[in-house]
Parts: structure tokens; sequence; C-alpha cells
């Protein structure tokens, strides 16, 4: 068998990193961004969109602080592919939150962009045993297939 620089490649070992990568790009310059000016968002744009809804103003005001970090970090995690499946389940969770946010602001276009990132999540969680392109993946001797 012929030895590929990055261990086992094929098209599936593609498929899936290109889905990580995807998300993970998504996450870290949407943290990145919001990073930039962290009160700003949490209380220029957070905490007035929720003002109405039935969220205690300090928890949105508190989601908005952590969540750029979140993001930010989550990103990073995403395209290295390190601590995989607990940064992949977490991702899910975070987009869930993003989801229930935009249902309750009445933003449902929205809310189906975010329910595609949720799917794509899904995916790439449950196709664990092809993610091959990833940070300490390529342990694993070439034979074994």
């Amino acid at each position: 068998m012929r030895k590929h620089w990055c261990c086992h490649c094929n098209a599936s070992g593609y498929a899936v990193a290109l889905g990580r990568w995807a998300l993970g790009i998504l996450f870290f310059f949407s943290g990145l961004g919001k990073c930039a000016n962290p009160s700003g968002f949490a209380n220029g744009y957070l905490a007035p969109a929720f003002a109405d809804t039935f969220l205690p103003g300090f928890l949105v005001t508190a989601y908005g602080y952590a969540l750029p970090y979140a993001e930010l970090v989550l990103g990073a995690l995403l395209l290295l592919g390190l601590f995989r499946n607990t940064v992949l389940t977490l991702t899910g969770l975070t987009l869930i939150s993003l989801a229930f946010g935009q249902m309750l602001l009445k933003e449902h276009a929205t809310v189906a962009n975010i329910f595609v990132y949720i799917a794509i999540t899904g995916l790439v969680l449950f196709a664990e045993r092809w993610d091959t392109l990833r940070l300490g993946r390529c342990a694993r001797q070439d034979d074994e297939t």
C-alpha cells in the first residue's frame, strides 16, 4: 500500500474535514469579530435585541460576553481537530442556544440557517471514523486499513 503524507487520506476523510473546517472557520471568525468589542456586542447589540423577551437582562449580557470567546476557542479547536467529539458537541449546543434566541426574536430564516449548521455538526460528529485529517489522528499505522 502506498503511504501518503496524511495517513489515511481518502474522499471520506476530506469530506468530513471540510465540514469540520467550515464550522471552524465560521466559529473562529465570528468570535474574532465579536472579541474586538465584546461590550459593544453584549450591551450594544444583544441586550437591546432581547429586552422585550422573557430572558433576564443579566443572563443575556453574560451570554453576550462569553459567546465571542467560546466561538473563538471552539473554532480554533475545530480547525485543529483537537478534542473532536467534545468540541463538536459544544458547538452543536452553542448553535442550539443561538437558534433558541433567534426563535424568541421570530427570526425564522436565521433559525433555518442555524439548523443547517446543526445538521452539519451532527453529520461531522457521526462520521468520526472518517475524520482522519486532524491533529493526533495520524499516529495510526498505514497498514491498519
